[in-house]
């Protein structure tokens, strides 16, 4: 009996959860003159901020430590394109939850615009990489030793980021 009622006050919570997001998505529209994508609730967008943190972390990891430095122009771009497309995805969950007053897509505003300036300062360093653009060189930095480093900013913050939501019980590692 104990395990049918724990599963209808899930099944209860969860429907709760949704029909805050039509109820919240319908006051949203009325309000502010926006139309959300029919896929945007939070639960998509908790998805795709975890998602950010692992699976694209560890693919953007991978890049700028085993492939920055062949400062191959082809890689340059294409990681460029992957971190635009991941930050598109951010910014309109991230204006859905805030609009319909959900939080933020990285839980506070501070977090969320520095994570996200971080993503759009690589992409754009990235970019000028692939026009060619060299940096004097003063003996200790080449082409690519600025990417690296805000590279290196982003990973910083996110995983600063990651810590808090573990110290909260709020994170579960994929």
């Amino acid at each position: 009996m104990k395990q049918i009622l724990c599963l209808f006050i899930l099944t209860l919570t969860g429907l709760q959860a949704f029909a805050c997001d039509d109820t919240c998505k319908k006051q949203t529209t009325a309000k502010y003159g926006v139309e959300f994508a029919g896929y945007l609730n939070r639960k998509y967008c908790s998805d795709i901020s975890i998602e950010f943190m692992t699976t694209t972390l560890k693919s953007l990891q991978s890049y700028r430590f085993k492939h920055l430095e062949s400062k191959h122009r082809g890689g340059m771009k294409n990681t460029s394109r992957f971190i635009k497309q991941r930050e598109e995805w951010l910014q309109e969950c991230d204006q859905y939850l805030s609009l319909t007053k959900q939080g933020r897509v990285f839980k506070d505003d501070k977090t969320t615009g520095q994570i996200m300036a971080a993503l759009k300062a690589v992409s754009k360093e990235l970019e000028s990489l692939v026009k060619g653009v060299t940096y004097a060189s003063d003996g200790s930095r080449n082409s690519t030793t600025v990417a690296a480093e805000k590279f290196d900013k982003l990973f910083t913050l996110i995983d600063n980021h990651k810590t808090l939501l573990q110290l909260r019980g709020q994170f579960v590692t994929r």
